[in-house]
This record gives C-alpha cells, structure tokens and sequence, in this order.
C-alpha cells in the first residue's frame, strides 16, 4: 500500500533537525522526551521557553503552528502529552512541551506524575528563562490558570500569555473578551496576546516576542517586538 505524503514536514523520533520557515527559527528537532523529574538535554544549556495550558487550549496546534512542523499530536481527547518534549531550534534555544493540566479524566497517578515533571522543572536550579501560558481565549478567566498565573511569578518566571482559538472569538465580542482576560493576565511584567493556530493570527508577533527575551540583541539598538491586539478604544 502506497503511503500518502503530507504537505506538512514531521519531526522524526530521531534527533535529526527538521528545516522549517517558521514564526521561531528555521530547523526544529526533538531532543529529548523527558518522563523523569529533572531530565534535561546533554551539554551546555540553553535559552528556554516551557510552553504551559489547561489540557484543552489547543497547546499542541499551536505548537505546531509556531514551529511550522508537526511536533506535538493534535487529538480531540485532552492529555495525550505524557513528557516534557524538549526542542531544539536553531541550535539557539528549546521550547518544552508540557503536559496539560487540569483535565480531570486523567488517571489520578498520571496527574500526580505530570504534576511533579511540571513542579521540578519550574522550581529546580535550572529553571526555564521564559514561560508560554495558554489560555482559552474564547473563555473568561479560569482558576486553573489563576493558580498558574501565580505559580510562575513566585518561581520568579517571566511569562508570556497567548490567548487561543482567537478566530472562534465573535468580531463583536473580542473587545469584551480581551478586555476580561487582560485585567485578569495582563500586567506590566506579562504581556497577554490573542493568536489563532487555524488563521495565524498573531503568530509571527508571538515567535519575535519570544525569540527577543530568549535571544540577547545582537545588534545595538535592536528594539522588541511590539505585541499586537491589546484593547482599543471601544467605536
């Protein structure tokens, strides 16, 4: 039987890099899925974003949109991330892919397991230099991701928070909505941006953000990416 080939490139279970043209870099590869508390990737260290939501939020299509490779499984059934799935992009940087939380058909034994990998790595000495949390943008703040929220700042971890499913966010109801979710996630030291895996909304915005506070400037008087979609007037 003849297998059909897919427009779409997939990283292998090899630790090949994969080329890409993606909002991050340009080859992504899997350097390590970690199922024990305190795995890390052999060598030197580098920069990292742990990529973090409710088992829900569309964290793998988003992924998979921000690398532009098929990285991360998309299923209709929450909680199929069982590691923390290191990636390596451009030899520069790794984006973990964590387990969701919060999807309460989860075994209580998986739960507790995905619950120590996630608390080790956002505690322990070699913590993340930057956080992705995902929350569902077409919903009003939720208490698992308060908790987060508050997690991380404790542990003292930048964040970044990306509202998905923003093209299923009614044009009408956006300003609302973003509005909501900003007064509960967004602050000075958080910015908060709408993004959408299905129409790329944003995307290219989200990879500079992330790239900058990952990547020191090279070049003097390189400026930031400005995030996109924060609230405006209401017409």
């Amino acid at each position: 039987m003849t297998r059909k080939e897919s427009p779409v490139s997939r990283t292998p279970k090899t630790a090949r890099p994969v080329a890409v043209n993606s909002p991050l870099g340009r080859t992504v590869r899997l350097e390590l899925p970690a199922h024990t508390a305190g795995e890390r990737p052999r060598g030197l260290p580098l920069p990292s974003v742990v990529v973090l939501g409710r088992s829900n939020v569309g964290k793998s299509s988003l992924l998979n949109a921000l690398l532009a490779t098929k990285v991360a499984r998309v299923s209709q059934t929450p909680g199929r991330t069982q590691a923390l799935h290191w990636y390596r992009v451009d030899d520069s940087f790794h984006v973990v892919d964590c387990p969701g939380y919060g999807w309460a058909k989860t075994a209580r034994a998986s739960r507790e397991r995905f619950a120590g990998l996630i608390e080790e790595l956002l505690t322990g000495d070699r913590r993340p230099d930057l956080a992705l949390l995902l929350v569902d943008g077409r919903l009003g703040p939720q208490d698992s991701d308060r908790s987060m929220v508050l997690f991380l700042r404790n542990a003292g971890i930048p964040t970044v928070v990306a509202a998905t499913k923003w093209d299923a966010v009614k044009s009408s109801q956006r300003f609302r909505q973003l509005r909501a979710l900003a007064a509960e996630f967004e602050d000075s030291d958080r910015t908060l941006l709408p993004v959408s895996s299905e129409t790329g909304e944003n995307l290219p915005t989200l990879g500079r953000l992330l790239k900058d506070r990952l990547i020191p400037r090279t070049r003097e008087g390189a400026a930031p990416a400005a995030p996109q979609g924060s609230p405006q007037k209401e017409s």
